[in-house]
């Protein structure tokens, strides 16, 4: 059985590739770009093939050449720097990835979306029947992207929907690698506020597979959508002090009351602090109790393994 996956080369897609091909019954097929480094792929066993999801006619030779069975579409834009580059590769790629999948009369669809699509509402947890509403470009460009797979669904193509929210994980190179950038360089202080204990959800990458997988073999997975995050949930605070721990072997700086009070005074200051003091928690009962899904990695143990490699591995070197 062929499987097909788009963004291999990213973040979660490197990390599904190499538990797809644990399972021998596979065939693996990962779409590239011209620029993306696939030597890591090939040297695991996968199949490359090049092309670009937003380009139809790109995708339309690679269905007509592999004939995947099952396709994992996981590629997708995060840095917001240009509104049209998201809506090319988030909904322009995920139509042509849809429409292509519905006429070759693939067997499974298993779509990436992103909590992402209804961050913005402030409910506590947030859950899967909460009306769209984002906070981002990105998010616009999710929400567009999960209502094309929703109406490819209602068409009859069968597909899962997966929504991760803040993922983590060794070599994760967005959010996480830069709180660890600061982190090195002691520009992640404890603010001495309440708003420090603001719940935090995080998912794990290898937890975030361990959900996709499950598509394969959960007849389940093909209705309505599902929320994937670890069991736990900690604080912000806490967050900040594992990093620390691991990386420097102590509590993070603490920045006083009085000193914080002065610092909202001004606006640029009191905006970002507002933006990230507030509860992220999100309900993954669906997952749990219809799928089975039972997340291996704590987020302790997750995010110690996580900035442990990051240190090991001399990503921080250049800032000594």
């Amino acid at each position: 059985m062929k499987i097909l996956v788009t963004g291999a080369t990213g973040f979660i897609g490197r990390n599904l590739v190499k538990r797809l091909l644990l399972e021998k019954r596979y065939e693996i097929i990962c779409v590239a770009r011209k620029t993306s480094k696939v030597d890591f792929l090939k040297r695991q066993g996968a199949k490359v093939v090049i092309g670009d999801i937003s380009s139809f006619s790109d995708m339309e030779w690679i269905f007509k050449e592999v004939r995947p069975d099952i396709v994992f579409h996981s590629a997708a834009k995060v840095s917001e720097e240009s509104e049209s580059k998201l809506y090319d590769y988030n909904v322009t790629g995920t139509r042509n990835i849809c429409q292509l999948c519905y006429v070759y009369k693939n067997k499974k669809l298993i779509y990436l979306s992103s909590v992402s699509v209804i961050s913005g509402n402030l409910d506590v947890p947030l859950t899967e029947g909460l009306p769209y509403k984002a906070t981002s470009s990105y998010g616009v460009s999710k929400i567009k992207a999960e209502r094309i797979v929703e109406g490819y669904r209602a068409k009859g193509l069968k597909t899962a929907i997966f929504r991760p929210c803040m993922v983590y994980g060794e070599d994760e190179p967005h959010a996480l690698n830069k709180i660890l950038r600061l982190t090195k360089l002691k520009r992640l202080p404890v603010l001495d506020i309440s708003g420090m204990n603001s719940k935090l959800h995080l998912v794990y990458v290898g937890n975030v597979v361990e959900a996709l997988m499950l598509a394969l073999t959960k007849e389940e997975a093909f209705t309505g959508t599902f929320m994937v995050a670890d069991k736990e949930v900690i604080t912000l605070k806490r967050f900040v002090e594992i990093i620390y721990d691991e990386l420097r072997g102590r509590y993070p700086p603490r920045v006083p009351r009085w000193l914080v009070n002065i610092l909202m005074v001004f606006p640029p200051f009191r905006n970002k602090t507002l933006r990230i003091f507030k509860d992220r928690v999100y309900d993954i009962t669906r997952a749990v109790d219809e799928l089975g899904y039972s997340p291996s990695m704590s987020t302790e143990e997750g995010l110690r393994l996580t900035v442990k490699h990051w240190a090991e591995n001399k990503v921080c070197q250049s800032l000594k």
